[in-house]
């Protein structure tokens, strides 16, 4: 199992990667990335505001409460599915 702060690094570089793409203002694309981008900073705030917990379960605990919130309301339903979505990504990443 990696550690808090390895997990950390490993969102801080997903971030750096992807923050400076180019994209078509307002295009589908462009959404996703910026929503994803937006998931991968909150995951790094839930991280440090539970650093005595396994990373793990704060990641899972990230991602099903973004998969409640997409159910909510249809409007906001994208970017919490992204949300969801983009931390399913770092779970695989650190369980393999």
């Amino acid at each position: 199992m990696k550690s808090n702060e390895s997990v950390k690094n490993m969102i801080r570089w997903y971030i750096r990667e992807n923050e400076n793409h180019q994209y078509l203002w307002q295009t589908d694309e462009y959404k996703q990335e910026t929503y994803s981008l937006w998931a991968a900073r909150e995951l790094l705030n839930e991280l440090r505001k539970n650093r005595s917990k396994p990373p793990l379960i704060v990641m899972e605990n990230f991602r099903d409460k973004m998969d409640r919130y997409s159910c909510v309301n249809p409007s906001t339903s994208f970017i919490f599915s992204v949300a969801k979505d983009t931390t399913e990504i770092f779970i695989d990443m650190i369980i393999k």
